[in-house]
């Protein structure tokens, strides 16, 4: 029997103790995703190198497993504004705490301490793996004439596959996403409105497996965040991009894409310090890429991410 990878189904649901299989179902926990990359089984391996009478390999153990499972999912806001999108319980498996204003907004904003994991399921065309105690970092990627995307990169303890039917799902978490454009789409950075054609950004999340005596699971240890902006340039008169990069001066920044009442997603920062600048030449058009750094005033505080 064949094995399709178009059939591929993604569950996560967040545990409620860490590690502990938290059963998510097609029914409420199903992810719409795409760019879909697993490894089963990861880890560290050690040679035996035992001494024999005769040439040849002696094998190997391997003494750390983990599985490793990246995936994009639409960056979309929601239908009715103060619901929680259908990526909620992914963000929070990144170090995210979730405010909920009711018909206002859902807030994601960081956090360093209590974080949560999610069991997640993978089911490739029949054969289903589980993976627990899972934690991520996210990456966020926005060019213009593109769907923007939310790329998460999953750890977690490894389990054994089973086969196991595809279980029947429901995407109507997922909002339809908007394309990123002049119509949808507007960044400002250090109080300008700039005309950009890419922008990322990075949780900078340090994700790791942890195998020692009594200990097999994941953590994240740090946060670094970081991003990059591609825009055209401006005359120096306006915003000397160069200078501000040459002092180490820290502006705010807000990506805010879809317009009207619903289906909005936003990124703010306060305190963004920009990388040293490089030109580029965009249809005859001089554009900057400026790399960013998202800095923390008082802690856990150096960005949010705002869905309605």
């Amino acid at each position: 029997m064949s094995i399709f990878l178009k059939q591929t189904v993604i569950l996560a649901k967040l545990e409620t103790t860490k590690g502990t299989d938290s059963a998510p179902t097609g029914a409420a926990n199903a992810m719409l995703v795409s760019n879909v990359s697993f490894t089963p089984l990861e880890g560290d391996e050690v040679e035996r190198e035992v001494i024999r009478p005769y040439f040849g390999d002696s094998g190997s153990a391997m003494v750390t497993q983990y599985c490793k499972l990246s995936f994009d999912v639409e960056f979309a806001g929601v239908a009715v504004p103060g619901s929680e999108p259908g990526y909620a319980d992914l963000l929070r498996a990144c170090a995210c705490d979730v405010t909920v204003t009711a018909g206002t907004d859902v807030t994601f904003a960081p956090i360093s301490q209590d974080l949560d994991s999610v069991t997640l399921y993978i089911n490739i065309g029949g054969n289903r793996q589980k993976i627990m105690a899972g934690m991520a970092n996210c990456k966020i990627d926005a060019p213009a004439k593109s769907l923007p995307k939310l790329q998460f990169e999953f750890w977690g303890t490894y389990q054994a596959a089973v086969s196991e039917p595809l279980p029947s799902v429901d995407y109507t978490a997922f909002e339809q996403p908007l394309g990123v454009n002049a119509s949808n789409t507007s960044l400002t950075l250090h109080g300008t409105t700039v005309a950009a054609s890419a922008f990322s950004f990075d949780m900078g999340l340090t994700v790791v497996k942890r195998d020692l005596i009594n200990v097999n699971t994941v953590e994240i240890t740090g946060r670094k965040s970081s991003g990059s902006v591609t825009f055209d340039n401006t005359l120096v008169s306006e915003k000397n991009w160069t200078e501000l990069a040459r002092t180490a001066t820290s502006g705010a920044l807000t990506l805010r894409h879809g317009t009207g009442g619903s289906n909005i997603v936003e990124l703010n920062a306060n305190k963004v310090q920009l990388g040293k600048p490089a030109f580029a030449d965009s249809d005859g058009i001089q554009q900057i890429t400026v790399p960013l750094r998202f800095i923390p005033t008082s802690g856990n505080d150096e960005w949010e991410i705002v869905v309605r």
